[in-house]
């Protein structure tokens, strides 16, 4: 997509402007969500902190990123292992294919995964290495769906952070937080543990914005939120979501001040 783009939309839950055109593989239940060998542990730890990191580091800095908050995962981090050692959840906007390497920067040293499509594991040759920089792909055969479950319970009880996004779908450059289900919030209470809210935020460039029309990306990041226990599961699904959701509405409203891509609903 190109400055100055309009695009409209019917349905903020289910319209997808991705468009990467791909061509998915169905998810099923045999399907490898968290591999345990020692083997696999070994080639993940060199590939995720020997070429991910560095790899995602010059990206976001060409790219042009800043995160603000990155102490509060930091100490969350600390906390959580001081507490028997389980990770947490990072939810954040989906504005860009480049939001899934939000989570490896904010999280570092912290191994972080990040829930995906199905077309992010369907380009052969490169599937075994995607997983193994931490991608863990939603099924698309519901008797997937208890493994799935199971391998995020696995990442967490391994003390790494899962990144969800809960908008789903890819809107590029979007400014505004859209609405979203309380399904994904299902997993921090189910697990016990945290979850921390991530705002892509898109800012004019002030410098060389004469010669760099794409805006530049603002990583904001939440303190914890937290499960409340004295509710029921649905109860404590549904608060999570919306004091997260909340939260990033209003933080993407104060600090995004470029609206490269435009959005309108169809009927406008």
């Amino acid at each position: 997509m190109k400055q100055g783009d309009v695009i409209r939309y019917k349905d903020e839950l289910n319209d997808d402007f991705a468009d990467n055109g791909i061509t998915a593989v169905k998810v099923e239940k045999d399907f490898p969500f968290a591999p345990k060998s020692l083997v696999w542990r070994f080639f993940e730890f060199l590939a995720y902190n020997a070429v991910a990191i560095p790899l995602v580091a010059l990206m976001w800095l060409f790219a042009g990123f800043t995160i603000h908050g990155r102490r509060n995962v930091r100490v969350l981090a600390m906390e959580q292992k001081k507490n028997g050692g389980k990770g947490f959840f990072l939810y954040a906007n989906h504005t860009h294919w480049l939001d899934a390497f939000a989570g490896p920067l904010v999280c570092f040293p912290t191994k972080s995964h990040v829930l995906v499509s199905p077309d992010t594991v369907s380009i052969k040759g490169i599937r075994t290495f995607v997983q193994m920089l931490g991608a863990i792909p939603v099924p698309t055969d519901r008797d997937a769906v208890p493994p799935f479950v199971s391998a995020i319970g696995q990442r967490i009880g391994d003390g790494r952070a899962v990144m969800i996004f809960p908008e789903a779908h890819i809107w590029p450059y979007c400014t505004f937080i859209r609405n979203f289900k309380a399904g994904s919030f299902r997993y921090p209470v189910k697990e016990g543990v945290p979850a921390v809210a991530v705002c892509v935020c898109y800012r004019r460039r002030r410098v060389l914005g004469g010669v760099i029309k794409a805006p530049r990306r603002e990583v904001y990041v939440s303190a914890p939120f937290r499960p409340d226990p004295s509710l029921s599961d649905p109860e404590a699904k549904q608060k999570l979501r919306d004091e997260i959701y909340e939260w990033l509405k209003t933080t993407a409203k104060a600090h995004s001040d470029y609206e490269y891509v435009r959005y309108l609903k169809a009927e406008e």
